[in-house]
């Protein structure tokens, strides 16, 4: 196990894969699960979160430093598998998060096991088929137009630099190799199930859905039939804010999940 900036990195074998997590903070147990992009590791908003919960933020199969079984090919197999890895770390009842690709596995582990869930939080989930508009194609298009569909102003972004500089030639790698695994899951049907609003009814887990309003990849429609598909969902939209509130307005962003997070019993 190693530390990074007030979290530990370790690794624990799940169906045969070794996977990556970032984990850090106490209290009650919160998993976090990324998007297509991969795992950046552990980030300002993972620490904020941290502040209140144990908050675990691992690699899912096939990003960054996960290996990947060969049955896990779709994302209601990185759902199975998530599961396996909510067990194996003995989360009891979690709170459940996740962003974009990530938002879509969790609401289907949210269907497949509700009971084990104490809260859910969306973030710009990908997933759900919008009926009046379109998910926007990520994967062939150049690396630095991908990069502009996250933020709606990059110059409110802290720490900008981070998301936008020059990537190394091991990063590159990487970065090649997530895309890879993320045209994979997400290709056909592209970027949902239409399946998965039929499967969110059983889900009774208190329910919070954050969007930002001008999110270029995933349209608000999808969030509002999030809210539509899970009885009781709350829906909380962020203003001149892109795909990512998390890390475009982190101090909105943490008002909404704090306030939801401190009213879980």
């Amino acid at each position: 196990m190693t530390t990074t900036a007030n979290a530990n990195e370790s690794k624990v074998t799940v169906a045969g894969a070794s996977v990556q997590i970032f984990s850090g903070g106490s209290g009650p147990p919160l998993l976090f699960l990324h998007g297509a992009g991969g795992n950046r590791g552990w980030q300002a908003f993972h620490q904020e979160l941290a502040k209140t919960h144990t908050v675990y933020a691992p690699s899912q199969p096939g990003f960054n430093g996960t290996s990947r079984p060969g049955w896990v090919s779709t994302i209601t197999d990185m759902a199975h598998f998530n599961q396996q890895l909510a067990q194996q770390l003995g989360l009891g009842q979690y709170v459940l998060m996740g962003h974009s690709m990530g938002g879509w596995i969790a609401a289907e582990m949210a269907a497949m096991a509700p009971e084990s869930l104490k809260g859910l939080v969306l973030i710009d989930a990908v997933g759900i088929r919008p009926k009046n508009s379109d998910i926007t194609e990520i994967f062939m298009v150049s690396a630095e137009t991908r990069a502009g569909y996250r933020f709606y102003d990059p110059s409110q972004v802290p720490g900008l630099e981070e998301y936008t500089r020059e990537l190394t030639p091991e990063e590159g790698l990487v970065d090649f190799s997530n895309r890879e695994m993320a045209s994979r899951l997400l290709w056909k049907p592209y970027m949902h199930n239409p399946s998965l609003p039929h499967y969110l009814a059983p889900v009774k887990a208190p329910t919070l859905v954050v969007w930002g309003r001008q999110d270029a990849i995933v349209p608000l429609e999808c969030g509002e039939l999030y809210q539509q598909a899970i009885s009781g969902a709350q829906l909380q939209v962020i203003d001149q804010c892109g795909h990512s509130p998390q890390i475009e307005k982190p101090q909105e962003f943490h008002q909404h999940v704090s306030a939801f997070l401190g009213g879980l019993t």
